[in-house]
């Protein structure tokens, strides 16, 4: 028994210092660019959280976070579209204090479920070989019991999204689209033609549906994606391209990566301020008779 117990504590010693050494290599590895410390920090929420933060939520959430302290600002908002049994909404919740304890800026955490399951999907475009009305329906009381800080919109987005801009909620830094159709994904979007005092000038947006299965550029989110970047001159959606060079290597190769896209609100009069991202421009810019 006793040779059991210390096999277990040696590879607990073992798993705890390879944790730490992954957390340094990532902080050494982009020493010139904010990504090092936003990684470090994100391996470290998922181990402190034993993994009920969700990696690419607590990535979006880190980067948002911290362009919202480059621009001064106290808070900001984080909305997860299509919130079905609330998993993605709690760890949304979870996170949201690691990161305010982190960068010192107040993350407000937002849901929008219709809480009756999926609308009845219409043509080609919203997937029905895919998805059924109904499916993912939220058990509500059992949500609600389980949320904190977190605010639920209950409805069909189309119905409830004027409410939540009416609310005057801290500027949004952070989407998470999981709402699978097509026509969902469309009023989803609709949120970034809000004013710019309702929005950041970048906003980090997590896709669910986009890999995989049948999902292609003239369907689904993909296909909702395209058309606001041909309506909107000047709010555009984009791939983060390369990204799996930027996230930690040991997330390299997650799905999730794929998935993240940001919205650039082109016309926000916050858009050209410095973002401190690359931080040898940070430093020269704030001490430049040092340039280094």
């Amino acid at each position: 028994m006793k040779s059991i117990i210390r096999k277990v504590l040696q590879r607990g010693r073992q798993w705890l210092q390879q944790s730490d050494d992954a957390v340094e290599r990532e902080r050494s590895r982009f020493d010139k660019f904010a990504y090092g410390e936003l990684n470090a920090e994100l391996l470290e929420i998922v181990d402190r959280t034993h993994g009920s933060a969700r990696p690419n939520y607590t990535w979006g959430l880190l980067q948002a976070a911290y362009l919202g302290k480059m621009l001064n600002l106290d808070r900001i908002s984080a909305i997860e579209f299509g919130v079905a049994g609330g998993n993605g909404l709690v760890s949304l919740e979870r996170i949201a204090p690691e990161v305010e304890k982190l960068l010192g800026v107040i993350v407000e955490v937002y849901g929008f479920d219709t809480g009756e399951g999926l609308p009845i999907p219409g043509d080609y475009r919203d997937l029905p070989h895919l998805y059924e009305s109904n499916t993912y329906k939220m058990d509500q009381a059992a949500l609600k019991s389980r949320l904190t800080t977190a605010k639920l919109y209950l409805g069909l987005i189309e119905k409830t999204l004027a409410g939540f801009i009416d609310s005057k909620p801290a500027p949004v830094g952070f989407i998470a689209v999981d709402v699978d159709l097509y026509s969902s994904t469309v009023h989803s979007l609709r949120i970034l033609e809000a004013s710019q005092r309702m929005l950041l000038p970048r906003i980090h947006c997590y896709f669910d549906d986009l890999i995989g299965f049948s999902f292609a550029d003239f369907n689904g989110e993909r296909l909702a994606i395209h058309e606001f970047n041909e309506a909107h001159a000047t709010r555009k959606i984009s791939p983060i391209y390369g990204l799996r060079y930027f996230v930690p290597r040991t997330m390299a190769d997650s799905p999730w990566v794929d998935g993240m896209f940001m919205a650039h609100i082109l016309d926000h009069e916050l858009y050209t301020k410095p973002d401190g991202m690359v931080r040898l421009k940070q430093e020269q810019l704030n001490n430049p008779a040092n340039p280094r």
